[in-house]
């Protein structure tokens, strides 16, 4: 990459970083203002409700970036480039038929690089929440990563959320053909193919890089609470199972006890039944939980193609509006 290619990546990012401060600081306000009416579902969808609140605005169309050009820091490279980085290697990486996709930790510039923003460089704050990271897809801000606090230098629990919708004839295809995927576990059967590669190309090497410094970092950190919306229901759920299967190459960087809440709202079912039975398998420990819910039965509710007794051991829950 030559020289000039650098500099329009880096001010690239930079249009991004004021947008993200921006948009980052009213969200986590918005949530810290909602904290205190947070009960049972509404624990969860308050964050899909405030996210979606943001991102229904076009924001880089009302800033002014010339206004807000002394927010950025100098010597960007200098502050953020102070890190290797590095592979996680699952210890079947070598076994055949494995082949299991190792992770790619990024350094903290590259982050920034690629999304605009990292905490080392500016941590946004509010009263209960700190925001750590943005989950872009193309240039559009689709979640975010932000952690819950216990008070002002202890963190409880560790938020991620995606708020991505499904394809407007996303229902149309009526033969979906399953892709058996097994670069991340030993073999998965997705009906969405595309739905997986997004997962691999714009979410993966972020979020664990993410985790990898904040669990390294913030030892109280007790939950990993996922939740998402539609599409970002799935990215969530290929997430976990991946977690969970390279949980052991990260464990020396991670709490010992580590909970995990995984909650989507009107998410389809793209696999079959043995994936979802991973899920509730591995989350079947101590204080973790995986829970669908639907605000009606719609096209994703029904693609839920499962006997009622099996829709209580998924955690299916529907309320009609």
């Amino acid at each position: 990459m030559n020289e000039n290619s650098v500099n329009d990546e880096l001010n690239k990012s930079k249009k991004k970083f004021i947008t993200n401060i921006i948009f980052g600081q009213k969200l986590i306000n918005n949530l810290s203002l909602d904290k205190k009416k947070e009960i049972n579902m509404e624990y969860f969808l308050c964050h899909l409700k405030n996210f979606k609140k943001q991102f229904e605005e076009n924001w880089s169309q009302k800033i002014n970036y010339e206004r807000y050009i002394d927010l950025i820091p100098q010597n960007i490279e200098e502050k953020l480039n102070n890190k290797i980085e590095s592979l996680i290697k699952n210890k079947n990486y070598y076994i055949e038929p494995y082949c299991k996709k190792p992770i790619k930790i990024l350094s903290p510039l590259t982050i920034f690089k690629k999304n605009g923003f990292h905490y080392k460089l500016i941590k946004l704050e509010s009263q209960y929440y700190d925001l750590f990271a943005f989950l872009y897809m193309n240039d559009l801000i689709i979640g975010y990563i932000c952690c819950g606090k216990k008070n002002s230098s202890n963190y409880k629990n560790l938020y991620i959320t995606i708020f991505l919708k499904y394809e407007p004839k996303f229902f149309d295809n009526k033969n979906k053909k399953l892709s058996i995927i097994n670069d991340i576990t030993e073999e998965i059967s997705f009906f969405e193919k595309e739905c997986y590669q997004k997962y691999i190309k714009s979410f993966r090497n972020i979020i664990f890089s993410i985790l990898f410094d904040t669990l390294s970092e913030y030892k109280s950190i007790k939950n990993i609470v996922c939740i998402g919306e539609e599409e970002g229901g799935n990215i969530l759920q290929l997430f976990i199972i991946d977690f969970l299967n390279n949980k052991n190459e990260i464990n020396t960087k991670i709490p010992e006890k580590l909970s995990l809440y995984l909650f989507t709202n009107n998410t389809a079912m793209l696999s079959t039944e043995s994936f979802y039975n991973d899920l509730v398998s591995y989350l079947s420990n101590g204080n973790n939980s995986m829970i669908t819910f639907f605000t009606e039965k719609n096209k994703s509710f029904f693609t839920w193609d499962i006997d009622e007794s099996k829709k209580k051991l998924y955690n299916i829950l529907c309320q009609h509006p």
